[in-house]
């Protein structure tokens, strides 16, 4: 899977201006920051883990298997997204936004950008794993496409196949 290669800049719904980019390491250190520094820790799945030392290594495992998008207030990393290789032309998504910046339509943003990348990249399936609590993230999911295919253990799993019928989004 190539890696992402454009960038965006959006307004948030609070007026901030946020940057989605493709991952570089210069704001590895922010990256960090912006897990060890999310609250509660370990409220996702698990995610992101409870142990510094772990949340790092969890960090730099996703840096090096996935395609990453950033997004930025300034230099300070406030979001992450990343798309991961499965069989069959699928990917498995996942997003991260710190809770400073959720319910400004930053999570929306970065969901459709992934899209249409997505699209171009020919993949046919995007396949992501939700906590069933997780509401915020689960109208964000269904808001743009995704649709439950399944649960187990307090989440579900959603999926989105592309389609021209994505433009409208």
């Amino acid at each position: 899977m190539r890696s992402f290669s454009s960038t965006q800049t959006i307004k948030s719904e609070k007026g901030h201006l946020i940057s989605i980019i493709p991952y570089e390491e210069r704001y590895f250190t922010s990256l960090l920051n912006m897990y060890d520094t999310y609250n509660p820790l370990g409220s996702v799945q698990g995610l992101p883990p409870l142990d510094k030392t772990k949340r790092h290594e969890w960090v730099q495992d996703m840096i090096s298997r996935g395609a990453n998008l950033l997004a930025l207030y300034g230099d300070r990393v406030i979001g992450q997204a990343s798309l991961f290789s499965m069989p069959v032309n699928w990917a498995e998504y996942f997003i991260f936004i710190h809770q400073d910046f959720q319910r400004q339509g930053i999570g929306t943003a970065i969901t459709l950008y992934v899209i249409d990348w997505a699209k171009q990249e020919s993949l046919s399936t995007i396949w992501l794993s939700v906590e069933t609590k997780n509401y915020i993230a689960i109208a964000l999911y269904r808001k743009t496409g995704f649709r439950r295919i399944g649960s187990s253990d307090g989440s579900w799993e959603m999926i989105l196949t592309i389609t021209e019928e994505q433009e409208a989004h």
